[in-house]
């Protein structure tokens, strides 16, 4: 793990949030449309480049974002059964990333969600936005996701 923005390119960061849902209703929200019902922080509108639509499965490749956040991902590998999603982003202009997403069952009706993120900078807004990605930053990800989400399953968006 990286401890200095000030003089290194990557950062990686981990945490997570318990959920009062099943892992099985949870694990489809990290996925690329799943994330549609719940992401109201920014525009969250993937478009697909291959297959012709956005499919949980692994090498899907779809873009998102505007502008310098504009970036294709991949997704790597997708297991239903452990309820894992391992993600790439590349957004030339700023950042490559790789996140994992595993939602673990914790007991009868509530799950675990753990985020694995490692970013690393490929250009210089790529050093700033690394920035948000300090301790403290990411544990308000955290829980802003958190926040998104409940909302979500409280308005039975799912």
């Amino acid at each position: 793990m990286t401890t200095s923005l000030a003089t290194s390119q990557q950062v990686t960061r981990s945490g997570g949030f318990e959920l009062p849902c099943p892992a099985d209703t949870a694990f489809p929200l990290f996925s690329p449309e799943g994330e549609r019902l719940w992401i109201r922080e920014w525009h969250w509108d993937p478009k697909p480049i291959f297959p012709e639509s956005i499919e949980f499965r692994r090498d899907t490749v779809f873009r998102q974002g505007l502008g310098a956040d504009d970036a294709v991902w991949t997704i790597v590998d997708v297991d239903w059964d452990e309820h894992r999603a391992e993600y790439v982003r590349v957004a030339p202009a700023s950042h490559a990333a790789h996140i994992v997403v595993k939602v673990d069952a914790i007991e009868t009706g509530s799950c675990r969600v753990n985020v694995e993120y490692t970013a690393t900078a490929l250009a210089e807004h790529g050093y700033s936005m690394l920035e948000s990605f300090s301790e403290d930053g990411f544990a308000a990800r955290m829980l802003s996701w958190k926040r998104q989400i409940l909302d979500c399953l409280k308005q039975q968006r799912i």
